[in-house]
């Protein structure tokens, strides 16, 4: 049985949406920087499908659809926010 690339993808940007947050309260300076971390969050973004993608190129996993890629930004973006107005 394949492992689904959604699950994958939205478990991964979860944790990187989570990550992002405790590290941007641990050292508030990340939040002015010329990258903020949200605008971070879609660069792993790609980075996390890339890889996906290459999976399933070679038969690993099934491909990412597009409602997969929405659901686990969103989810790592929530993490991040929702990590910034609780803990702060």
């Amino acid at each position: 049985m394949r492992p689904s690339a959604s699950a994958i993808y939205a478990a991964a940007m979860a944790a990187t949406g989570l990550g992002l947050g405790l590290v941007s309260l641990a050292w508030p300076v990340i939040n002015d920087g010329p990258v903020p971390p949200l605008m971070a969050l879609i660069a792993i973004s790609l980075l996390f499908d890339l890889a996906l993608m290459n999976a399933a190129s070679r038969g690993l996993i099934g491909l990412l659809q597009m409602n997969g890629r929405i659901t686990g930004f969103f989810a790592g973006a929530l993490l991040y926010l929702g990590t910034r107005v609780l803990l702060a």
